[in-house]
């Protein structure tokens, strides 16, 4: 087990907002240098920041990068070995998601989905691998969902991405066993990110009531303290699963 982050380095894609920020942070206390990653450079700047005020020792640096173009994808984590010389875990937590009704999907919609959950998950993952496999292991978690087994409505390519998230976990944890790399996704319920945000702005207390059976959203930080785990003090024995952290929501029958 890595007990502690000391010495090592975690790379955090979608690491600008929501889950992937608090990751960062829940990284960066546990002593691990912290890469994070983003579209956005002001938006990174400010996550790093903010980490670097609330944990003054961390040592955090930002990389800009759309994963969800290949060769992004493929440098993102070529600079931060070049950076850091070394990758000891990532957390793969872009995503994009937009809301459409299957009927209106398009290919563009469809493509761009899947280039950033996806393919930017793939790629990272085995470049960041090839790199682990020489350096005594790693970790690599991966921000699924609980739409990746039921929908929603309006998110089909959302929810197919998701499913995708945590077949990859499966097999990429088979492949990569001989190389002392664990992989697990964690799939979060409803949690209050800016992504989540958008779609409950308008939902009444009885509507989050019915959320979950603990009636309540999720915040970042619980699901970062999961993803902490894993890329510390988790068995070596946990790999190719995927947990869910919902407050219960894949464990509840539909309310009528």
């Amino acid at each position: 087990r890595l007990s502690t982050g000391a010495g090592r380095v975690a790379l955090v894609t979608g690491g600008g907002t929501g889950i992937g920020a608090a990751s960062a942070e829940a990284l960066a206390r546990s002593g691990f240098a912290v890469a994070i990653n983003g579209r956005r450079a002001h938006v990174l700047k400010d996550t790093a920041s903010s980490i670097q005020e609330r944990v003054p020792d961390a040592e955090v640096a930002s990389f800009k990068a759309d994963i969800g173009v290949a060769k992004e994808a493929t440098d993102l984590v070529r600079r931060v070995i070049e950076r850091f010389e070394r990758i000891d875990v990532l957390v793969s937590s872009a995503a994009a998601y937009e809301a459409m009704h299957v009927l209106d999907i398009d290919a563009e919609h469809w493509d761009r989905t899947m280039d950033v959950a996806v393919r930017g998950s793939v790629l990272c993952s085995v470049e960041a691998a090839r790199f682990m496999r020489g350096g005594g292991g790693g970790r690599i978690i991966l921000v699924s969902s609980v739409s990746g087994t039921a929908s929603e409505g309006v998110s089909t390519a959302y929810c197919a991405a998701k499913a995708a998230i945590d077949s990859l976990a499966r097999s990429m944890a088979v492949d990569l066993s001989d190389h002392g790399i664990a992989v697990n996704a964690v799939a979060p319920g409803w949690v209050e990110t800016p992504m989540v945000q958008e779609d409950l702005d308008n939902a009444t207390p009885e509507l989050l009531r019915r959320l979950n059976p603990l009636g309540r959203m999720g915040k970042p930080e619980e699901l970062a303290e999961v993803i902490r785990w894993l890329a510390t003090d988790a068995p070596p024995f946990l790999t190719g699963t995927t947990i869910a952290v919902d407050g219960g929501q894949s464990a509840q029958a539909p309310n009528p």
